[in-house]
This record gives C-alpha cells, sequence and structure tokens, in this order.
C-alpha cells in the first residue's frame, strides 16, 4: 500500500511542476492558489500524521516522522519527496513575490535533501537537487543545521 500512495505522490509531484512551469511563463493569480494548495494536499498526504500534528515539528523530527515504520528505501524516497515538494513550493511562493518564503522552502528543501543524500550516498536525484538548491541559496544566510549537514555532505567521501 504505501508504494502505490508513494506513487501517486510522484505523480501529483509531477502535475505540480508542470504547473510551476506553466506559471512561469504565464502568471494566474487563481492557478498560483491552486498550486500553492496541491502542494500543501501533497505534504498532508506524504505525512503519517494529521497536518496539524507535522507543521508543529521541528525539521528533523518531520524527517524522522517520514522515517517512521518505513523500509530504508521507502523512507529515502519519502525524504527526497518531501525536498523535492518543498523546492516546487518554493518556487510558488517566489512568484507569490514572498521571497522569504521561498527561501525558507528552499533551505527545508536542502536540509531534507541533505538527509536523504547523507544516508543514500551517490543518489543522483539528491545531488542534483541540493546543486539547485544551494545554487539558489546564499550560503552565508543557510541556517546553521542546513550548514552543518552541507559541511558534513563535502567532508565525507
Amino acid at each position: 500500500m504505501a508504494g502505490i500512495r508513494q506513487d501517486y505522490l510522484l505523480r501529483q509531484l509531477e502535475l505540480l511542476r508542470q504547473f510551476v512551469a506553466r506559471l512561469m511563463s504565464r502568471r494566474s493569480d487563481r492557478e498560483l492558489e491552486e498550486a500553492l494548495l496541491l502542494s500543501f494536499h501533497l505534504q498532508e498526504k506524504l505525512f503519517p500524521v494529521p497536518p496539524a500534528d507535522f507543521l508543529r515539528l521541528e525539521l528533523a523530527d518531520q524527517i524522522a516522522a517520514l522515517r517512521q515504520n518505513e523500509s530504508p528505501t521507502s523512507a529515502h524516497e519519502k525524504v527526497l519527496t518531501y525536498a523535492s515538494l518543498l523546492a516546487e513550493t518554493a518556487g510558488l511562493y517566489e512568484l507569490k513575490g514572498r521571497g522569504d518564503l521561498a527561501d525558507g522552502s528552499r533551505q527545508m528543501a536542502l536540509y531534507a535533501a541533505l538527509c536523504a543524500s547523507l544516508e543514500h550516498r551517490g543518489d543522483e536525484a539528491a545531488t542534483g537537487l541540493i546543486e539547485k538548491l544551494t545554487g539558489q541559496l546564499d550560503p552565508e544566510q543557510l541556517h546553521a543545521p542546513v550548514a552543518e549537514l552541507l559541511a558534513e555532505l563535502r567532508r565525507e567521501p
């Protein structure tokens, strides 16, 4: 059953990516709001706890909740899906003119992608997402937990 839910989330994430791409070329406030709602809906589906509960969790605890009761492979996929979802959400916030929220989402996405990469070295999807996000963020503005994980990734072979 978890595999079916993961497939659904990945298909929906691809729809969100298409939505963001379309919004980049012709911005519509109504479509932008719809895309943000889809993003929040997908976050709700990804977590095994009610939205009110996961929103109160620190990011490290959110990652732990995603991994809970999952095989290592499934946990990795969920964390990477969450990172991708947060990265797409950042693009939506950017289109909305909310650079502060966009940067916050990017930092959260980077943290999740780094967690995924550190547990599965060599994952091209995680590596690509990390490169994309680090290129979009000012290294001087990284939050301490994100900077620590990035340094750990760069230290280890």
